[in-house]
């Protein structure tokens, strides 16, 4: 839907020459043309668009913030001036949007006075948004997340006044498949001495999260993707994530097992692959191995099962997304024929202002 009959907009927030709203049916279409890309010759048609499709993409356009002159307040028609939307998503977290510059009034070469105050209505957009969702019933978000381009410093800015951490530039990567890998392999794969590979498929349902917990915890030690986020999130909102990933198939969702000193098998790590139906792609969601389990050749064993897993004729690509600071993690994926589509900051911040729990 695109309006929540639950979440009428809330009382103004009034500050210094402008205040905070949020967004009724009267501002919707004035909101939804700053959320479009400013470049745009025709914003209004855009934003049509934008609202018009956001119940297919799950976007719930009540989650819009916006800030307008406090002249304005309690009129039925006012100026927006900058916006936030908030997408609520698995895993209690909600991706974060905000207004870019409008080139002829805030963007580069504007005065300071201009560029402060689109800098401050911006944070306090984001605040409002915070301090909704610590305030709201049932727990539905603790994490807001955003993903900025590297070069938007306007949004860097806003996300920092606003207490956002950066925990990293993620880089996307994306392997194509060529027509000769799409026929049937049957090389079997020679894994490392004491080591298994099983589907999640192939457990009892009662002990799959159970196991895929243990083992995702175990990864985060010593990560070296995007180690501020340790501790911001319980992994059982992680998993949750994982899952609303694409499009689940157990049959994707590969554990590790490796045999230790007493010639027991423990799970020592996962690779979880799902099909992303749009992209006619395989997204490499999350691939991790406990701290034992590193620099034994494992994690480029799994790299020729995700390939071999992909060789199906509704899959033309492999897709993931890598901390740029996580250097083995980039050799292997170079050694595998990933190639680099683009780059994102990631920050995030705890709608309480401490770590989840």
């Amino acid at each position: 839907m695109t309006r929540s009959a639950t979440n009428p907009p809330s009382k103004p927030v009034q500050t210094p020459g402008f205040a905070v709203v949020r967004v009724g049916e009267d501002l919707l279409l004035a909101a939804a043309q700053r959320l479009v890309s400013q470049g745009l010759k025709d914003r209004v048609s855009a934003a049509k668009r934008l609202i018009a499709s956001a119940p297919e993409h799950g976007i719930d356009l009540s989650c819009i913030w916006a800030s307008i002159a406090a002249s304005d307040v309690g009129k039925r028609s006012a100026a927006v001036r900058q916006t936030c939307l908030a997408v609520p998503g698995s895993g209690r977290t909600a991706m974060i949007f905000i207004s870019e510059p409008v080139p002829s009034v805030d963007g580069a070469g504007a005065p300071v006075g201009v560029l402060e105050a689109a800098r401050d209505e911006r944070i306090a957009l984001l605040n409002a948004v915070s301090s909704h969702f610590a305030q709201s019933s049932g727990d539905q978000v603790r994490v807001l997340q955003a993903l900025p381009e590297p070069g938007d410093g306007w949004a860097e800015i806003a996300f920092r006044g606003a207490g956002f951490v950066c925990v990293g530039d993620l880089e996307y990567r994306r392997r194509a498949l060529s027509p000769a890998e799409h026929k049937p392999v049957s090389r079997k794969i020679e894994w490392p001495a004491g080591v298994r590979i099983e589907p999640i498929s192939a457990l009892p349902g009662i002990d799959r999260d159970p196991v895929l917990l243990r083992v995702l915890e175990a990864s985060y030690v010593d990560t070296q993707d995007c180690p501020e986020l340790c501790g911001m999130r319980t992994t059982t909102d992680i998993l949750a994530s994982h899952y609303a990933t694409g499009v689940f198939d157990p049959s994707l969702w590969f554990i590790v097992f490796v045999r230790d000193d007493s010639g027991a098998e423990v799970p020592a790590g996962c690779m979880l692959l799902s099909r992303v139906l749009e992209q006619r792609a395989l997204e490499l969601v999350y691939v991790g191995l406990s701290k034992p389990a590193r620099g034994k050749g494992i994690g480029a064993k799994l790299m020729e099962l995700a390939l071999q897993k992909a060789a199906e004729p509704r899959i033309d690509a492999i897709t993931c997304a890598v901390d740029c600071r996580n250097q083995p993690a980039l050799r292997m994926y170079e050694r595998f024929g990933f190639g680099a589509l683009g780059r994102r900051r990631a920050f995030v911040r705890s709608v309480s202002g401490v770590s989840a729990t």
